[in-house]
């Protein structure tokens, strides 16, 4: 099994404020976490994984798909995740969470619905409409949970990721991600 790594963000590890938010915000939304993702959220509090590369199939015209290597970069932090639920309103399916993002227009999507609550979904940023118009109606399927996503990011052989990720900025020393 390949070695999995993270990066805290600028906050550095969870704490007790972070599962304290994550609880309060599951009693008002009514809603619950998938285990997985609750679990590495209050452990992390989000950060920059290794490996990160993931593959997109972004549309063409005429619908044909267009396979392309993506970098995770972070997994969003919990005020992120909040905040940017908010700012994107209508634009973003419902009971639904972007947890991260690549550094270009690809968001990663955690389900929060019942029919497929965890999974998580790649989906190209739209500041235009609202979800399900023409011009936003496409999720890209990832994974079938948050800790399959996470153990599907792969290293390619000319370790552009591991370039990347090494050049991130770190407050404290990477560690070993564990679940």
């Amino acid at each position: 099994m390949t070695e999995r790594w993270i990066k805290p963000l600028r906050g550095g590890w969870a704490d007790k404020t972070v599962c304290d938010a994550i609880e309060a915000w599951e009693e008002s939304s009514g809603i619950r976490l998938p285990e997985d993702y609750r679990a590495f959220m209050t452990r992390y509090n989000g950060g920059r994984v290794y490996p990160l590369m993931f593959t997109h199939t972004a549309r063409e015209p005429g619908d044909a798909p267009n396979p392309t290597e993506h970098f995770v970069d972070p997994i969003n932090d919990w005020d992120r995740v909040v905040t940017w639920r908010a700012e994107l309103g209508d634009r973003l399916p419902k009971q639904c969470l972007v947890i991260g993002r690549d550094p270009g227009l690809i968001e990663l999507i955690l389900s929060l619905r019942p029919d497929d609550h965890g999974h998580v979904y790649s989906w190209v940023h739209n500041l235009g409409g609202a979800w399900s118009s023409s011009e936003n109606d496409y999720l890209c399927r990832q994974a079938p949970s948050f800790r399959a996503f996470i153990e599907g990011l792969f290293e390619n052989e000319d370790k552009d990721g591991h370039d990347y990720w090494d050049m991130q900025p770190r407050e404290e020393e990477a560690c070993r991600l564990e679940f």
